[in-house]
């Protein structure tokens, strides 16, 4: 094969059986300011081992060089595209844009700042089977690409999910992860700007046959001081210029926001899942004494289930509950 040419542009008989075709896979990726890691991740999704790809990079208005370093690839690499938005979207609706402009069957979402194992399309795609949505594993990396000897996997709890309430107070799947159907995605647009897609799609895949989990990690995780969000959802970068008190009461609003936005897509037909999803909204209200103690209830009966990507302790489910007596999570 011509090394000058991406890997992608031919699909070799040891890939496809006869009368078969492979499927076309988006790979939408974001950008903004990206360009100390940018072309390291380019490499590793032009070194996949998967034929049928396109790329779609969306860049947010990055101010450095990362608009520059999208094009110069897109010259050598006809099946990527590059779009600049004239206004900044936020990552959420950024993604949202790169999937619509996707023409592929399956999407993968995809970082600017990870490595991707070589294989990565290839396995997710042929795994993910009649499921709306799959996920993989990621191992965690330095700045420097240095693994540092832990999986997400050995931080919380991954695996298949199919219950909503598993999925509607945590979830730790990341963007980077996940591959899903563009029929699905047609059903889950729009996005809300309070909640990452990386936890909207998952939570809504659980009324359209779940969200299977691929036990394998396919992803070098970077870790950086320019994380949106550190690794296990840990601390994102927070706008210092707003008081700690206005954070608190900007992140209220948003779980709320959550809150409803989960139960008003629980269809009629779960019916044990809608009303607990009800409960929750209502107890979400205020922090009256009645809702504060309902809270605790609510959350104590069903601490096995809210907390299922936890790898807590009985004692510590206890306390977590315990704990919503005074704050909503």
């Amino acid at each position: 094969m011509n090394s000058s040419k991406p890997r992608y542009n031919s699909v070799t008989e040891k890939e496809v059986a006869p009368n078969e075709t492979l499927k076309l896979v988006s790979i939408v990726l974001a950008t903004y300011n990206g360009e100390a890691f940018l072309a390291k991740q380019l490499e590793s999704l032009f070194n996949q081992t998967y034929s049928n790809i396109e790329i779609i990079a969306v860049d947010d208005g990055s101010k450095d060089n990362t608009v520059s370093i999208l094009h110069e690839h897109a010259l050598r690499h006809p099946n990527m595209k590059v779009y600049v938005n004239d206004m900044n979207l936020g990552f959420i609706k950024n993604f949202e844009k790169g999937c619509s402009l996707s023409c592929g069957d399956l999407i993968a979402l995809c970082d600017q700042d990870d490595y991707w194992d070589e294989n990565k399309i290839k396995k997710m795609a042929a795994a993910i089977e009649d499921h709306p949505i799959i996920y993989c594993d990621s191992l965690v990396c330095n700045d420097n690409l240095e693994p540092t000897g832990t999986k997400i996997s050995d931080l919380v709890n991954f695996r298949s999910w199919s219950n909503p309430l598993q999925l509607a107070v945590f979830c730790r799947i990341y963007a980077h992860a996940i591959m899903f159907t563009k029929s699905f995605f047609n059903k889950a647009v729009p996005f809300l700007d309070v909640i990452p897609p990386d936890w909207w799609l998952p939570y809504l895949s659980t009324f359209y046959g779940g969200i299977k989990y691929f036990p394998e990690p396919l992803i070098l995780y970077r870790q950086h001081a320019g994380n949106v969000t550190g690794v296990i959802g840990g601390k994102g970068k927070k706008n210092r210029e707003v008081s700690k008190a206005e954070r608190t009461r900007l992140d209220k609003i948003k779980i709320r926001t959550r809150v409803n936005a989960f139960y008003n897509a629980c269809p009629d037909h779960f019916d044990e899942e809608k009303k607990v999803l009800q409960s929750l909204v209502k107890t979400y209200e205020n922090f009256s004494l009645e809702n504060n103690l309902n809270r605790f209830l609510l959350f104590l009966r069903y601490r096995d289930t809210f907390l299922s990507v936890k790898k807590h302790s009985a004692l510590h489910r206890f306390l977590f509950c315990f704990k919503m007596f005074v704050k909503i999570k």
